[in-house]
């Protein structure tokens, strides 16, 4: 979708309870497409609170429990998810926060799966390992095949919960872009440029997520959920250099590498590690964002 259809979409599910209805609903149950159900809960709480998203929310996650019956939870997940994520950024209006909640939620889903979802996960484990050996029969290469491996249900449930972090983040992202086009054109841009931890919870998520790295394979998906945070801090914060330095040709690139490059990924969250320490922005006399309105 462009930036009109966008602006379009969020400016019809703000007409009213009974078409954001609409879209909530059908966007939740159409394969591929529950994140725009989620993005719009998330914009009628940002915009409307936590009563009227929570209604919304509430109607859009019955058909979801459908689908959550013949195996995909996420749908579900996420709605529930995206009405507490933005709840958060409305009573707070920190991004920190928020995003820490974020993380919270992964690891919260993660573990629950662990805990309560053991059939769900032991069936996807078959599932990859059955591709992990066609991949492998497949190969030409001994030496790539003996390294594959099937994942274990503790790395299976990380990547639940880290996928649904990226989800909330995701959805979070588009409801406040969709607010402020709406209602403030140009302040989400200058407000994502903005996210930044201090250097104690900074240093400390680093830490717990360099903790859990450095205990094997299986906990590496849970250090990326921990890690979220400045992850997407750092993806703020390049974003605001880019800005700064007018190459905006360069964000193609540092997506690419980001899909593309699993170090790039740690070299982002040691970016924004160093941020929180030194304050690029500060030395580098960025512009810091306007107090616009809601």
């Amino acid at each position: 979708m462009g930036y009109r259809a966008m602006r379009a979409l969020a400016g019809f599910v703000m007409r009213g309870r009974r078409e954001a209805l609409l879209v909530a609903v059908v966007a939740s149950v159409v394969p591929m497409f529950f994140w725009v159900g989620s993005a719009a809960v998330g914009l009628l709480t940002l915009r409307r609170g936590a009563l009227e998203g929570g209604f919304v929310a509430l109607w859009a996650l019955l058909p979801c429990l459908v689908l959550a019956h013949f195996g995909d939870v996420v749908p579900a997940v996420a709605l529930f998810g995206i009405w507490v994520v933005t709840l958060v950024l409305r009573e707070t209006r920190s991004w920190t926060l928020t995003l820490l909640a974020v993380s919270a939620l992964g690891l919260l889903f993660g573990a629950g799966l662990l805990g309560f979802g053991g059939e769900y996960l032991e069936a996807v484990r078959k599932i990859a390992e059955g591709f992990v050996a066609e991949v492998a029969k497949q190969s030409s290469d001994p030496a790539v095949a003996a390294g594959l491996n099937a994942p274990d249900t503790v790395q299976i449930a990380s990547i639940f919960g880290f996928m649904l972090g990226l989800t909330l983040v995701g959805c979070t992202v588009l409801a406040r872009w969709w607010q402020a086009a709406l209602y403030n054109p140009g302040g989400f841009r200058e407000e994502f440029h903005a996210i930044r931890f201090g250097s104690v919870p900074g240093l400390v998520l680093l830490g717990a997520g360099a903790s859990l790295y450095v205990q094997g394979p299986s906990m590496q998906g849970w250090s990326l959920i921990v890690l979220l945070p400045l992850l997407v801090a750092g993806v703020g914060l390049v974003h605001a250099l880019v800005a700064n330095r007018r190459v905006g040709g360069m964000l193609g690139l540092f997506y690419a590498a980001l899909l593309l490059l699993p170090l790039a990924k740690y070299v982002v969250v040691g970016l924004a590690s160093a941020d929180a320490v030194a304050d690029f922005r500060r030395l580098l006399r960025l512009a810091g964002p306007p107090a616009g309105k809601d």
